[in-house]
């Protein structure tokens, strides 16, 4: 079982300009990792200057989630721990993640982030158990309806790039452009579908590539079909992208 905390600018492109990061091997079952908050903080307020019209359609995010083959192994709890009682975290049933990014403002510079980990008694091992947990930060649709006009993922690609050239300050020049769209989900071996749409109806899939559990999708790919939209299907997140060539680049 392993334990993974991981910040960087770029949801996809994991190997790109880390702000924050920490590995280790998770303690064993039935104890706790606990790790401050601070540095999680210090990311996220680095889009507090962002303009109100590029907030509107896309926002950055910092959510924790527990990846697990088994939905019936998780930790017994997670909680913020910082003055007076301890703040619990609810995991999403579907994706399993939980969004640190309202609470975090609102912290002391000494609080902690709690996981305490299952005691599952003396018949199932550490490795049998096989969780992990993770910290990511990525930019994000605000909005996950199923359906989407390309007037606005287009507006997403822009509001993306600004967030993310942000977050890399002197380094900004390096954020690539971004015409793609990553639909991700609970599984990442098969993440959710999408359409092209053309007045509420579906023109058939476009083209897409898999790369780091998530379906990537040319916004040039859907317009060439005709469409003026698109949809999605089941629970999803979904993220501005550069090319596929663009994210195996920064993440060798």
């Amino acid at each position: 079982m392993k334990y993974r905390a991981l910040v960087t600018p770029l949801t996809l492109l994991a190997m790109a300009l880390p702000a924050y990061a920490q590995d280790a091997d998770a303690p064993p079952l039935g104890e706790e990792t606990c790790m401050p908050t601070q540095g999680m903080k210090e990311a996220m307020a680095k889009f507090d200057g962002l303009k109100p019209e590029r907030i509107d359609t896309v926002r950055a995010a910092l959510k924790l989630t527990v990846n697990t083959d088994d939905e019936n192994i998780v930790p017994e709890r997670i909680e913020i721990r910082d003055v007076g009682e301890p703040q619990p975290l609810t995991l999403d049933p579907v994706m399993r993640t939980a969004d640190l990014t309202p609470i975090l403002p609102s912290l002391s510079d000494e609080a902690q982030l709690c996981i305490v980990h299952p005691d599952l008694g003396d018949d199932v091992s550490p490795e049998d158990a096989n969780y992990g947990i993770s910290i990511g930060m990525g930019v994000r649709f605000l909005e996950t309806p199923g359906t989407h006009t390309l007037a606005e993922l287009e507006e997403g690609m822009k509001d993306g790039r600004a967030h993310y050239r942000k977050m890399a300050g002197a380094m900004g020049f390096m954020v690539p452009k971004f015409g793609h769209v990553a639909v991700a989900g609970a599984d990442p071996e098969n993440p959710p579908r999408l359409w092209a749409t053309k007045a509420g109806e579906d023109l058939g899939e476009p083209k897409s590539e898999f790369i780091n559990g998530g379906r990537l999708v040319s916004l040039d790919d859907v317009e060439d079909m005709g469409a003026d939209g698109v949809r999605i299907e089941g629970d999803y997140r979904l993220s501005p992208s550069p090319d596929a060539k663009t994210v195996e680049r920064f993440m060798r």
